[in-house]
């Protein structure tokens, strides 16, 4: 399906902080390339972007982004960007499309379902659909600025910036057939030259209908303000993650998405994070490995802290539209070598001090038992998944959590003990959860 950006306005709000907002790089990404990804997630294949003000800059990314991407990318200039409003926009792309498209703005944000239900739900015959928030008091909008929707049932019979009644907000994501261009001249005729005057001339045809998308992310991002509410909301979307663990979910998350934050604006890749994590790893279990407890305090924090780490590879891949297959597959195998090292350090910082075939046996247990527990992870997270609700899950967080306790109040073997029988009880617990799965 092609998709229609529209990016040909000034962004003069913005420009203190960047002289092409569809070239803001927000958190790490520029909003552009953020908006093209979105839609190609949500079932976009061929995109034509609309330019105007800071045309040269934006042309030779988009031709950099089409190659990069793999995808057509075709920019049309809008040449009365200045004096008109954003129908205009619209009609200069109309010699390109001629079947049904997916309109989009260059300086919203959006999750990739909300088009992808536009589209399965496809739009209207001669009409257009669009994609209306009926959260009136969601946070992320500034009700002062939002252009207002007033319906009946899913039919769309006004819209516009100064309505004073309404029940909803147009997020700025509309499936749109041909007969948007015709609407749009009508409206430009009558002195209106903004897209919203093109959509009430389909809407007082019964050709302009609503798809209610409320509690769906979408932000507009006009302003400084906006700007701050939309990374707050983003990185907020960042928590909870499926897998993570009650120590992942109450305090490594927490920081690791604050590194995160921090993190995207530098040239850092996400499989760079999850080797660094790793290395830190290394370096605990061979500080475990050296005599006395200054260095196996200082091993049980670096390891918590590559812990803590751990976690910023995915965040930066969801945040940088990085995520790849291998990408998590290394993370994995990666945190399975940590792990056994880990584990190996603190046995062999216990036969150092004598601990014998109880700090041998205590080892290899615990380091069995976190085996275990990851290789059982893919099934019985599958089946709880398709359980639904929320469930138990004790996995790495939680081991290395207890390797940091036992290192930094020196009770090394006592922590190994806990893991081997913590790590193995869970695995035994789960082959009793799935085997009649």
């Amino acid at each position: 399906m092609k998709c229609l950006i529209l990016a040909a306005g000034s962004g003069s709000r913005l420009r203190p902080r960047a002289e092409s907002k569809p070239l803001f790089p927000f958190l790490g990404v520029p909003l552009i390339e953020r908006t093209i990804r979105s839609a190609l997630a949500a079932g976009a294949d061929d995109f034509v972007v609309v330019t105007g003000y800071g045309e040269q800059p934006l042309r030779a990314f988009l031709e950099r982004l089409s190659r990069r991407l793999g995808v057509p990318i075709t920019t049309v200039t809008n040449p009365r960007w200045r004096e008109a409003g954003n129908g205009a926009s619209v009609l200069a792309a109309e010699p390109l499309l001629d079947e049904p498209f997916l309109l989009l703005m260059a300086d919203h944000l959006f999750d990739p379902g909300l088009a992808r239900r536009l589209i399965e739900r496809g739009a209207p015959e001669a009409g257009l659909l669009l994609a209306v928030d009926g959260d009136c008091h969601n946070p992320l909008v500034d009700a002062n600025d939002v252009t207002r929707v007033r319906r009946e049932g899913d039919r769309i019979e006004a819209i516009g910036k100064g309505l004073e009644w309404y029940d909803g907000y147009d997020t700025g994501i509309f499936l749109a057939t041909p007969a948007l261009f015709e609407a749009l001249r009508q409206a430009e005729a009558q002195g209106d030259t903004s897209l919203s005057g093109g959509v009430r001339r389909l809407a007082a045809q019964g050709r302009a209908k609503a798809l209610e998308v409320s509690g769906g992310f979408w932000c507009d991002l006009d302003d400084e303000a906006a700007l701050r509410r939309a990374e707050k909301a983003l990185l907020a979307r960042l928590r909870g993650k499926a897998h993570d663990g009650p120590v992942s979910r109450w305090l490594n998350r927490p920081l690791s998405i604050r590194l995160s934050r921090w993190l995207v604006r530098l040239p850092v890749t996400p499989n760079q994070v999850s080797l660094f994590s790793f290395a830190l790893s290394v370096v605990a279990a061979l500080l475990f490995m050296l005599p006395g407890y200054p260095a196996l305090a200082a091993g049980g924090v670096l390891a918590q802290l590559a812990s803590i780490i751990d976690g910023c590879d995915g965040e930066i891949a969801r945040l940088k539209f990085q995520q790849s297959d291998y990408g998590g597959w290394l993370d994995a195998v990666l945190d399975r070598y940590a792990d056994a090292l880990l584990l190996f350090g603190l046995t062999w910082h216990l036969l150092q001090q004598g601990g014998g075939g109880v700090a041998l046996v205590a080892g290899f247990l615990a380091i069995v038992g976190s085996f275990m527990v990851s290789y059982t992870a893919d099934k019985y997270d599958g089946l709880m998944r398709a359980r639904g609700g929320a469930r138990f899950r004790m996995g790495r967080d939680v081991r290395v959590f207890l390797i940091f306790l036992g290192a930094v109040l020196d009770q090394p073997l006592a922590v190994l003990a806990v893991i081997a029988l913590v790590m193995n009880f869970e695995a035994l617990r789960r082959l009793v959860v799935c085997r009649n799965a």
